[in-house]
């Protein structure tokens, strides 16, 4: 495998980090699963095609109680030229009898994820300009690391969560949750804004006469939150970002 070179992306807010992130984490924490436990804490080395940008945008994430980390990746080469790299590289098997990667579409993005133990490797892509490639390197740690609660995120009767990403990056903590319930879209934004009401926060936003979507927006100090809800097929959904420095 090739060094991966990360150049850090402290510019970015945790906010805008966390989001950036979560985009690639709704595709690929679906891929992800739980192995055997690792005996370093240290993120192994990520191949990477020649002439290729990759800066990390996650560097200690949690995605629904996995560890992760997610680089994104820039290359003037198409997709299909990255995704050949990556076939070429993971061809041999990294467990006898197994696949040496696995391929799918989801969402507009190509995929390919490696089991190498004790981590587990996704790789997605899709066109970008005039033919160049966008994409996300993701490599994951087992579930058995780390000690998830996601009954800890508050939300209304009834709701299912659908992902759960959280990150500390340089002392900026984020989180991303998605979630749907039966409740509306009245019902959802009133619990949130009484309760982070109730700990201090200050509503910047008001909900709108359409109840098929509304956006809460709310700060405290340097602590920012944003909720984002949708109404479809009579249920709810809500993504909430919130970053704190």
């Amino acid at each position: 495998m090739l060094n991966l070179k990360y150049e850090k992306s402290g510019a970015r807010t945790a906010s805008s980090l966390v989001l950036h992130a979560g985009k690639a984490a709704l595709v690929c924490y679906g891929m992800v699963f739980p192995g055997p436990q690792a005996a370093a804490a240290e993120w192994p080395e990520f191949p990477v095609p020649d002439e290729a940008k990759v800066v990390v945008v996650g560097e200690d994430m949690n995605i629904n109680g996995l560890p992760t980390q997610i680089s994104e990746l820039s290359s003037s080469r198409s997709p299909e030229e990255i995704l050949s790299y990556y076939r070429q590289e993971w061809q041999a098997p990294a467990v006898s009898d197994g696949p040496g990667y696995i391929e799918k579409e989801a969402g507009g993005w190509q995929i390919l994820s490696r089991s190498e133990e004790p981590y587990f490797y996704t790789v997605q892509v899709s066109e970008s300009a005039m033919g160049s490639s966008l994409g996300f390197l993701a490599v994951s740690m087992p579930m058995e690391l780390v000690n998830h609660e996601p009954d800890e995120f508050a939300r209304p009767a009834g709701s299912e969560i659908l992902l759960d990403l959280a990150s500390d990056d340089a002392g900026k903590r984020g989180r991303v949750v998605q979630f749907k319930n039966s409740q509306s879209i009245e019902a959802n934004y009133n619990f949130y804004l009484k309760r982070y009401l109730a700990n201090g926060w200050a509503e910047l936003s008001h909900l709108p006469a359409d109840r098929n979507k509304a956006l809460l927006l709310m700060n405290k100090g340097s602590g920012e939150v944003s909720i984002v809800f949708n109404r479809l097929d009579n249920e709810s959904y809500g993504v909430l970002v919130e970053s704190h420095d």
